[in-house]
C-alpha cells in the first residue's frame, strides 16, 4: 500500500480525537487510515504532546528541506569537478574528501546532462540516468530466476567428482566494441569451449551456449555463472537441457575459479583491450585448441581435451 502524508483537516482531527481520549487504532478506524500512519505522524511530530498546527509547519518544513539544492562553494565545485573529470574518483571517495555530500554529487552530476556535459561517463556505470534502487534489486531478482545461490550446489560439482559441471563468463575487449567471447570451462576434466558473440544481450549469449555446450548436451548437470545481465535469460536453457544453474554471489569472482584462471590463459592471445567486432571464429577455434591440448599437471600431464574424451566419449574436431 502507497504511504501518504496526512492533509492539514486530517491532523485537526487527529488532534481533536487524541484530546478526546481515542486510541490510535480507534482514530485509525475513524480516519479511515492505517495505524503506523498514525504511530508515525505522532511520533515525528509531537514535542510537548500533538498539536495539529505545529505538526503541520514541522511538515512542510520537511518537504521544503527536501526540496532544496544544497549551497556549495565554488571552490569545492572546481575541487569536485577535477576530482571527478581527471582521477575518475567516485562520488563516495571524492564526498570524504571534501566532506560533502555523495548523493548531491550524483544528483549534480546528472544535472549537468542538461547543459551538455557528460560528465557521467567518469562514473563507474556509465549511465545517462539514475537506476532506482527498486530498479536494480527487481532486476537483481529477475535475474536469478530459476536459478540457485552457489551454496546449494552438490558436492559433486564442488569436488569435481564427475564429469558434466561447467562454469561460464563473458570476456570483454574494447568498450567501443559489441563483441565478446563467450568462456565455458568444464570443471572436472578442464576442457574449455570459446564462440564469438556479435552482441553481448541475454538472449544472444544463451542461445551461443546452447549451441556450444550441444555436444555435450547429455552432459549438462550444472552450470555455475555470475549475476549478470548477459545470463539474465537462462529459463530456456535449463528448461531445454535440465542443467541446474547456479549463480555466485555478487563481487565474487573467486567462486568461479576454473573459469576465471581460463581467462587469464585467453589474455595471452586476447590482451585486454582487443577489438572483439574483428575476431573470426577461426582464429578463436585455433585459441581454443591451444588451450585444450595443454597438458596439466592437476590432470597427470594428460590434456584436458584427453580426459574429456576418456569420460563423455565425445570428440571434437579442430
Amino acid at each position: 500500500m502507497t504511504y501518504h502524508h496526512l492533509t492539514a483537516d486530517e491532523r485537526t482531527r487527529f488532534d481533536c480525537l487524541l484530546q478526546a481520549g481515542l486510541s490510535i487504532p480507534q482514530i485509525a478506524r475513524t480516519l479511515q487510515r492505517s495505524a503506523s500512519t498514525l504511530y508515525r505522524e505522532r511520533r515525528r511530530n509531537s514535542g510537548r504532546g500533538y498539536q495539529a498546527r505545529l505538526a503541520q509547519e514541522q511538515a512542510a518544513a520537511r518537504v521544503s528541506c527536501a526540496n532544496r539544492h544544497w549551497r556549495i562553494a565554488e571552490r569545492v565545485y572546481r575541487q569536485a569537478r577535477r576530482y571527478l573529470t581527471r582521477l575518475d574518483l567516485s562520488p563516495a571517495q571524492i564526498a570524504r574528501r571534501l566532506a560533502i555530500s555523495a548523493e548531491w554529487l550524483y544528483q549534480w552530476i546528472y544535472r549537468q546532462i542538461a547543459q551538455g556535459y557528460a560528465w557521467h561517463k567518469h562514473l563507474r556505470s556509465g549511465r545517462p540516468a539514475r537506476q532506482s534502487r527498486r530498479s536494480r534489486l527487481r532486476h537483481a531478482q529477475a535475474r536469478t530466476g530459476l536459478a540457485r545461490p552457489i551454496a546449494q550446489r552438490s558436492d559433486t560439482a564442488n569436488a569435481r567428482t564427475e564429469f558434466g559441471h561447467w562454469e561460464a563468463d563473458l570476456l570483454l575487449g574494447r568498450q567501443d566494441c559489441s563483441g565478446a567471447v563467450l568462456v565455458v570451462k568444464e570443471r572436472k576434466s578442464r576442457l574449455t569451449l570459446l564462440r564469438r558473440l556479435y552482441r553481448r544481450d541475454s538472449d544472444t549469449v544463451m542461445r551461443a551456449l546452447a549451441r556450444l555446450t550441444q555436444p555435450y548436451r547429455h552432459h549438462l548437470k550444472s552450470l555455475t555463472t555470475d549475476n549478470g545481465s548477459e545470463f539474465f535469460h537462462h529459463h530456456a536453457f535449463a528448461g531445454k537441457t535440465g542443467c541446474h544453474l547456479y549463480v555466485c554471489d555478487p563481487h565474487s569472482p573467486w567462486q568461479r575459479g576454473q573459469v576465471e584462471g581460463e581467462n587469464k590463459n585467453i589474455r595471452q592471445y586476447l590482451p585486454k583491450g582487443f577489438n572483439g567486432d574483428r575476431l573470426s571464429p577461426k582464429r578463436l577455434k585455433a585459441i581454443e585448441r591451444k588451450l585444450n591440448l595443454r597438458p596439466k599437471r592437476v590432470l597427470n600431464d594428460h590434456c584436458p581435451l584427453e580426459v574429456a574424451i576418456s569420460l563423455s566419449g565425445v570428440a571434437l574436431r579442430y
